[in-house]
């Protein structure tokens, strides 16, 4: 039986689930199919200790690499972007390898805005916003200091934040995008407080966990999770 969770703009007030269970001996219903029955198990708030590795107090970064841990061995969902905000350009040094691109960016999308394609390590090509190709950024800048193609990703990191506090690029820097495959992770200084929400599959009984993981000072608060099974 597959299942899929879907939860609305509030995340608090729900969840829905269908389910593409048919059974070869139930009569042809005409009209819409019934919904299934989600039974709400109740809520845990987690203010020590952990919840399945994620320490409280433990580190972003420490939080980050428990998330991929449990989703290589796909037991977690990640839902839309995950609100996994970074408060600055630093606390992108141990993320890089996981993304595919990155955007940066005025508050507003803008023709020169900088998209930054990583592969293998490294920095494959680099373009504006309006489909200039360049072979670095900045254009005028010192091979030295700009970001080039063939930059690893420990000297890209290194430039992003000698580049981020310099005058004459720090507006490049107010939004910046990480996508990838997972498409989990946006820079916005304004929401770097959010919580990272994720859907976390315990493979028994049909339970899911709903987790919000709420930071503070870069380091995990406490825990909230719901928990749901369908009947």
């Amino acid at each position: 039986m597959k299942v899929n969770f879907f939860l609305p703009a509030l995340l608090f007030l729900g969840i829905t689930i269908t389910s593409c269970r048919v059974e070869p001996d139930e009569p042809i219903i005409v009209g819409p199919e019934p919904e299934p029955r989600v039974n709400y198990l109740g809520r845990d708030s987690i203010t020590t200790g952990d919840y399945r590795g994620i320490g409280i107090r433990a580190s972003a970064d420490e939080a980050f690499e428990v998330l991929e841990a449990h989703r290589e061995k796909k037991t977690v969902a990640y839902i839309s972007a995950v609100n996994n905000y970074f408060a600055d350009v630093t606390d992108l040094k141990n993320r890089l390898q996981f993304f595919d691109w990155m955007v940066l960016d005025e508050k507003f999308d803008t023709p020169n805005g900088v998209q930054l394609q990583l592969a293998a390590g490294k920095v494959t090509g680099i373009r504006l916003n309006q489909g200039t190709m360049l072979t670095q950024w900045p254009e005028a800048g010192e091979a030295a200091d700009a970001i080039q193609v063939g930059d690893a990703l420990g000297v890209l990191y290194q430039k992003l934040v000698t580049l981020s506090v310099q005058d004459a690029y720090a507006h490049k820097f107010q939004r910046v995008v990480l996508g990838s495959k997972y498409d989990y992770a946006q820079y916005d200084s304004k929401k770097a407080e959010l919580p990272w929400i994720f859907i976390y599959d315990t493979q028994s009984q049909g339970i899911s966990e709903q987790v919000q993981v709420y930071f503070k000072d870069k380091k995990v608060d406490y825990i909230i999770v719901n928990r749901f099974q369908q009947y």
